[in-house]
């Protein structure tokens, strides 16, 4: 697969990932509404499973090709699974490319982490409008980690 599909598919599943937890956060609110007032009668709540499908079907296809492919390369079953298909080299020059793009990733993380704590000082005027918020500012972590990655790579 291409950088750049491997990119988009990134970014896809973890915006999915992270609809998917906003919807959950919003059932446990409603759950916890629904154990707080014992004068309703009945215990009942409802969640929007739309996202967790949509994820499952983007990345359930995305891991059996991923993972397929590293298998014809006669990589092991942990390498195949668990490390990442853009971290795959096969010459030196990759393996440079690689670290420079990693290095340009950490670097960045240093520099977006104190952004990200000081826009969860938001938080408490934010809230009454969007609940999730906490999710979005976490979820823009690895988000902005790919994209550095991807840009670093597709720059050198």
């Amino acid at each position: 697969m291409k950088l750049k599909g491997i990119y988009v598919l990134n970014i896809t599943v973890l915006a999915l990932f992270g609809w998917a937890m906003i919807a959950y956060y919003d059932t446990a609110t409603e759950i916890k509404s629904t154990i707080d007032n014992p004068s309703m009668e009945g215990f009942a709540f409802s969640t929007n499973v739309l996202p967790l499908i949509l994820l499952l079907i983007v990345g359930i296809p995305a891991a059996v090709v991923l993972t397929r492919k590293q298998r014809k390369e006669k990589k092991g079953w942990k390498a195949a699974i668990l490390f990442p298909a853009e971290l795959k080299e096969n010459d030196e020059r990759e393996k440079a490319l690689t670290s420079k793009a990693c290095r340009d990733t950490y670097i960045s993380t240093m520099i977006a982490s104190p952004f990200l704590a000081a826009f969860m000082l938001f938080h408490p005027f934010v809230s009454s409008y969007f609940a999730a918020y906490p999710i979005v500012i976490l979820m823009l972590f690895p988000i902005i980690q790919v994209t550095v990655f991807y840009l670093s790579l597709k720059k050198n």
